[in-house]
């Protein structure tokens, strides 16, 4: 969907995108990782922002007066440090590593 942005002032906004997009993806899990593409055709690898914290995820990619993004609510825990991502062709994946606190438990030592 795509919604226009305009001033009631009529004040110039040519510094600011046009549009608001969000981009079409996809996304399933394979194991322990959850996998997502997304498609941002003519956008240039260095203008993309992600962040990735641990249960939710954000993309911006402004491409001319299209700016792109995208809220992605996990619902379940990720470990963020291991994201990776990988942009080719206007094709954007990115590979999320579920948390899984088995790992990351504390053995008790007896006394």
């Amino acid at each position: 969907m795509a919604m226009t942005e305009t001033k009631s002032d009529g004040s110039d906004t040519s510094s600011r995108p046009k549009y608001r997009i969000t981009p079409r993806y996809g996304v399933w899990t394979e194991g322990n990782k959850i996998l997502v593409q997304v498609a941002l055709p003519g956008v240039h690898k260095d203008k993309i922002s992600m962040k990735a914290l641990k249960d939710y995820f954000t993309l911006t990619a402004p491409r001319e007066d299209v700016l792109y993004r995208l809220d992605l609510d996990f619902g379940v825990d990720i470990e963020p440090e291991k994201t990776t991502s990988k942009y080719e062709d206007g094709l954007l994946r990115l590979e999320f590593t579920r948390y899984n606190p088995i790992e990351h438990a504390f053995t008790v030592p007896i006394a």
